[in-house]
């Protein structure tokens, strides 16, 4: 087993995200976690070359955990393309939507803001990090384009914007937590979306589509 599939290395990591989410990245000591793990500071630095590295691992991991509803999501649309069940694509799209906003809203020090830029604090780990979204991306826009394709998306949505729309939009929430002018529930947002894309009775989130009927 390599040094980077190691169970040692996992550990440290599961700890260290444990830590990091009781008390935030900034007060992550490499002692405090070998005690928590119970192993050597010097085993924590044969596995990651610095504090550093370790705190953007155990970042990465954690916004990945956030992911994985999202990924369901996904995995759920592309089936639901597949088998030409619209009510089942867009449920799958609204519910991710709710999702990516809900993990998306601003919490202590900045929330996923401050987690993306500790993971960005590693260029090894942000390299490995950005590969594995762009994957996600890339099979959202083909989703897309395949539902633009059986007639469920309006055909002058461009797929690759609203995949970035989302994603950036529902992470930049940070920015504007401040004004409750512009509040919005994740809910409504996935509405706003769903409408852009040329949903038909966007409100029902695709748990009630009878009145859509679906187009093959």
């Amino acid at each position: 087993m390599s040094r980077d599939q190691s169970a040692t290395r996992i550990h440290i990591l599961d700890v260290s995200a444990r830590m990091i989410g009781e008390h935030g990245s900034k007060m992550l000591r490499v002692a405090d976690v070998a005690r928590q793990a119970n192993v050597g500071i010097p085993t924590i630095y044969y596995h990651f070359k610095s504090r550093t590295q370790l705190v953007a691992e155990a970042q990465a991991s954690i916004y990945m955990s956030m992911l994985e509803p999202m990924h369901n999501c996904l995995t759920l649309a592309e089936s639901a393309v597949a088998a030409k069940d619209e009510s089942t694509f867009w449920s799958a799209v609204g519910e991710n939507l709710i999702l990516a906003w809900r993990a998306g809203r601003p919490e202590d020090d900045w929330g996923v803001l401050k987690l993306l830029l500790d993971v960005w604090s590693d260029p090894t780990t942000q390299q490995a990090f950005s590969a594995g979204l762009e994957v996600q991306f890339d099979r959202w826009i083909s989703t897309a384009e395949k539902a633009k394709g059986l007639g469920w998306i309006d055909e002058g949505v461009d797929a690759k914007a609203l995949i970035v729309a989302v994603w950036s939009a529902s992470i930049g929430q940070a920015i504007f937590s401040s004004a409750s002018h512009l509040d919005r529930s994740p809910e409504s947002i996935r509405d706003f979306f769903l409408h852009s894309m040329g949903a038909k009775a966007s409100g029902d989130s695709g748990r009630n589509r009878s009145q859509r009927g679906v187009r093959n």
